[in-house]
């Protein structure tokens, strides 16, 4: 099978080579590194492209589900987009989002996960009817965190496990739960693709300096970016500002950032929010650096920002025409303008969720 034809349809299967926590025993957090073992040369893909990871429903969750319509997991249903004939189990593993219901089914209560609904209302429904009311599951996508010039036969994620509680039950991410809890290693068979990225990438000129801005998991294609940069001896400038909670509990790949930065190949800012006294965040790091990074960017400087769109990369835009107008001289406007055409010039990327 050729790499174009693994797609959401027709995904790759492959399998965890490798599970382990970046977090340290005490840390409020559950982020994992993860290895998929694949073949070399088979799917294609380049630093800063994402993997789209198409995962299952827990089982417990879908009993709990049909039990509370007495529905059998065998009974046959049509499978209300494929139009092919299914189980309601397989159908409710396999193809359905349990966490967010549509208003046909449940009107003006789509925001609701299923089960919630059900157990409150306990309404009289067909297994078909069930699932013609549901909305599709989604692929999950994840930044590749490794770069093939290093792992040709692997593909790394950094992935954070997504638990709470919720009506009294224990609520999980659906694609971090499947990843983290669900897949055995060695076992399981995790369906994937490769979403390319057509602007978040390594510069052309590897002379070219970045600044890299990815608290949390927003650092995971960076490694990628790194790891590359360093293999094909790049001799471009690279900068990291890097966030979390606790240095001692959540510096996800701290050795090999502090590594590179030995051996001279990055420049590394830390803020750790809950280290402190008062709470410290990239952007602060940012404008403890100002200076320097203003020059960056007049010396051409690439900047990328991964990471929480709702928030933080409000609040590193928000930093850098700061930083423009006290380092640069500009207006509140020209700053605005400044980072418009460095968008346009694809100089300034965002990979932001």
């Amino acid at each position: 099978m050729s790499t174009e034809k693994y797609t959401r349809h027709t995904p790759y299967l492959a399998k965890i080579r490798d599970r382990f926590l970046l977090t340290k025993p005490g840390s409020t957090k559950q982020t994992y590194h993860i290895s998929l073992e694949v073949k070399p040369s088979v799917l294609n893909w380049r630093v800063g492209d994402s993997i789209g990871v198409i995962p299952v429903n827990e089982g417990p969750l879908v009993a709990d589900i049909l039990g509370c319509l007495g529905l059998h997991p065998d009974e046959p249903i049509l499978d209300p987009r494929a139009k092919t004939a299914t189980t309601v189990g397989a159908y409710l593993t396999h193809k359905a989002n349990l966490s967010r219901v549509s208003s046909s089914l449940f009107r003006g209560e789509a925001h609701h996960h299923l089960i919630d609904l059900l157990e409150i209302h306990r309404p009289k429904l067909s297994a078909q009817e069930l699932c013609n009311g549901l909305l599709p599951l989604l692929p999950r996508f994840y930044s590749i965190a490794s770069s093939e010039q290093v792992f040709p036969h692997e593909l790394h994620l950094t992935v954070a496990y997504v638990t709470y509680e919720l009506r009294g039950r224990k609520r999980v991410g659906v694609g971090s739960h499947f990843l983290c809890e669900l897949a055995q290693e060695g076992v399981t068979h995790i369906p994937i693709y490769v979403q390319s990225s057509n602007h978040f990438c390594l510069p052309e000129d590897p002379c070219a300096p970045m600044i890299l801005i990815g608290p949390g998991t927003g650092v995971a294609p960076f490694r990628a970016f790194l790891q590359e940069r360093v293999a094909l001896k790049a001799p471009g400038r690279n900068w990291l500002f890097f966030g979390e909670r606790h240095r001692a509990t959540d510096f996800y790949y701290e050795e090999f950032w502090l590594e590179l930065e030995k051996q001279g190949h990055l420049r590394l800012d830390l803020a750790f929010s809950r280290d402190g006294a008062t709470k410290t965040y990239v952007q602060h790091k940012m404008l403890e650096q100002k200076k320097d990074l203003w020059n960056w960017l007049q010396q051409g400087s690439f900047l990328y920002v991964c990471g929480d769109a709702e928030e933080m990369a409000k609040d590193v835009d928000a930093t850098l025409r700061q930083i423009a107008v006290e380092e640069g001289g500009l207006t509140e406007d020209k700053a605005r303008q400044y980072f418009k055409q460095l968008r346009t010039e694809r100089r300034y990327l965002l990979d932001v969720y």
